[in-house]
């Protein structure tokens, strides 16, 4: 992973140009509840609960009351013994260890259960990590990062969920929020990216880097989930697809009825700068009922640096039904080339700008 996206280097001096002030909107806990709506998935829920192992088992006993206890040890313990898992009906403290799944694993969180990453110098953390497994099912992840206790000043990496190289992986309303990175944060391992990932019913709040990345997936699946004051590293947005090297892949994303709300940069943040190469690549991206407010913009487009000629990108991006309000301006797209990519969209003005990026062949 980069330590630092590539498009930075083009604007940081101008991140700022707007000089506005971010200021952190309060979500309430309607809105949490809103748009978590577990009610839609408690019938499977509960069918896993009957055959859940309890991680209370494996606590101390005073594990209610000891408001120090590291359970990261005990609970992968748990972990690492049975396939359905079942939280405590309350917060525990979690080392930068994180917790790692294995494949074929079920994860429940209860109405109460919370994990909080105990504060960590630590650049890079996954609280839990999916990574080189398949056939995952977590159930209402309530996540809380150290982004306001963190006791170092460098990295982006601490993520809530970390995927990489995996198959198979359904997210169920997960609440996150304080991550010293990224909420949730989709890649690959080695050359396999991350493939057939739902993420249902996600709220993510005041993550400091993105509300969720995507460097290499195939057949993502995002779904009915909120993003909201995203703030504190660049690039700052509610959902940033960004590939890391040609190598990636980013095939069958879908994004569809994503509500951001005041993100520092973007509600949708898409960057190809890594892309850009002799051999061909192709993507396709859709993005289906976009709702952003307050983010400086609803959604950006990064295409290849300072280069006029770079035609080995192609592909779709559908953008269809957006509804953006109070933004500095609804899209942005950076002074460079877009190669042969091409943008289905109802959004006249949005696909004239588009298409004066791109690469006209002879």
């Amino acid at each position: 992973m980069k330590s630092i996206s590539f498009f930075l280097s083009l604007f940081l001096a101008s991140l700022f140009v707007n000089a506005q002030t971010f200021s952190l909107k309060k979500l309430g806990t309607a809105t949490v509840d809103q748009y978590l709506n577990k009610a839609q998935f408690n019938d499977d829920y509960n069918g896993y609960v009957k055959q859940a192992y309890a991680a209370s088992k494996n606590l101390p006993a005073n594990f209610q009351t000891d408001s120090l206890l590291d359970c990261t040890t005990y609970l992968q313990d748990a972990l690492n013994k049975h396939d359905i898992v079942l939280l405590p009906n309350n917060s525990l403290k979690i080392s930068d260890k994180g917790l790692a799944l294995h494949s074929n694993q079920v994860l429940l969180f209860q109405p109460n259960s919370k994990l909080v990453l105990i504060p960590t110098a630590k650049n890079s953390y996954n609280m839990l990590q999916v990574y080189g497994v398949s056939n995952i099912k977590v159930f209402y992840a309530n996540l809380e990062g150290d982004r306001d206790k963190h006791m170092g000043k460098t990295g982006q990496w601490g993520f809530g969920i970390g995927i990489k190289g995996s198959d198979q992986v359904k997210i169920y309303s997960p609440y996150i929020k304080n991550t010293w990175g990224d909420g949730i944060y989709l890649g690959q391992t080695g050359k396999k990216p991350s493939t057939n990932i739902d993420i249902n019913n996600a709220v993510i709040d005041n993550v400091r880097r993105n509300g969720i990345s995507i460097t290499s997936a195939k057949n993502v699946n995002i779904l009915n989930s909120y993003i909201s004051n995203t703030n504190g590293n660049s690039p700052q947005s509610g959902i940033d697809i960004e590939p890391n090297n040609i190598i990636d892949d980013v095939d069958n994303v879908t994004i569809k009825n994503l509500t951001t709300f005041n993100n520092k940069w973007a509600g949708i943040l898409l960057v190809f700068e890594q892309f850009k190469a002799t051999q061909e690549k192709t993507i396709s991206i859709n993005i289906l009922g976009h709702t952003d407010t307050y983010s400086t913009y609803g959604i950006a487009f990064h295409g290849f640096k300072n280069d006029k000629t770079t035609s080995n990108l192609g592909g779709q991006i559908n953008v269809q039904n957006t509804n953006y309000s109070k933004n500095k301006d609804k899209f942005f797209f950076y002074k460079t080339n877009l190669s042969q990519l091409n943008l289905n969209t109802t959004d006249s003005m949005m696909k004239s700008t588009f298409n004066k990026f791109k690469i006209k062949l002879k």
